[in-house]
């Protein structure tokens, strides 16, 4: 168990599911738009999803975002967070479970949205490996979802939001897979880059990070880090 020097291990969500769950949700609405939210919001949902991709509308996303569910029922939340949750492997799902047993304290701070992430980590059967998930909560209206609360917008706010719950960075390990995780990646004990993609080893090297390709490496990292303690 891993008990000496660190004492959390703070997640981006998008470490565990290998894609955008925002971007996705909006991706579907497309799928059947006249039922679910109308053609005209289901196009904005494709136009903010394209304009995300390449770090547009930074601070409007979230607002055009919660526009474009506004009306979705709970139950569709459901079935898409239970689609979505299949992309996270059988390998991942087993890293997770080995790095909950090293006895770090498990946090997820996300800019995403937790009603999502935590359906998707439930679906996953992966809920109970996390202390707690820190993100923005969707509003709801007669089991439909209404508005968003923010208060999780820029990456700089993931610092700030773990500095609230307590978390003590210098003894924390932070995962995350790009430039919006930078800001807690560099105030953390240890940084892991999560590069699947094998196209971030520059980023990784000129931040200081560690980078791994898939979750299953970060366990050998774990250990590491407690065999190199003073």
């Amino acid at each position: 168990m891993l008990t000496a020097s660190f004492t959390h291990i703070i997640w981006d969500f998008g470490t565990i599911l290998p894609f955008d769950s925002e971007q996705a949700l909006l991706r579907s609405l497309l799928q059947d738009a006249g039922r679910k939210t109308g053609i005209a919001r289901a196009l904005l949902g494709r136009a903010l999803t394209w304009a995300d991709q390449r770090g547009y509308l930074e601070r409007s996303f979230k607002r055009l975002y919660a526009f474009c569910l506004r009306g979705l029922r709970v139950e569709e939340l459901d079935i898409q967070a239970a689609r979505f949750a299949q992309h996270i492997s059988a390998e991942d799902r087993q890293a997770i479970r080995a790095i909950r047993n090293l006895g770090l304290r498990m946090i997820v701070i996300s800019c995403g949205t937790a009603d999502l992430s935590q359906r998707i980590l439930k679906s996953g059967g992966l809920w109970d490996c996390f202390d707690r998930l820190e993100a923005n909560r969707l509003r709801f209206r007669e089991n439909r979802i209404a508005g968003i609360d923010v208060h999780i917008h820029l990456p700089g706010d993931k610092v700030k939001a773990a500095e609230q719950l307590g978390i003590p960075l210098p003894q924390s390990i932070a995962t995350g897979d790009g430039m919006t995780d930078i800001p807690l990646l560099d105030r953390a004990g240890k940084a892991i880059l999560v590069d699947r993609s094998g196209r971030k080893r520059e980023l990784a090297e000129a931040c200081g990070y560690q980078a791994v390709r898939s979750l299953n490496e970060i366990p050998p990292v774990l250990h590491g880090y407690l065999e190199r303690r003073p």
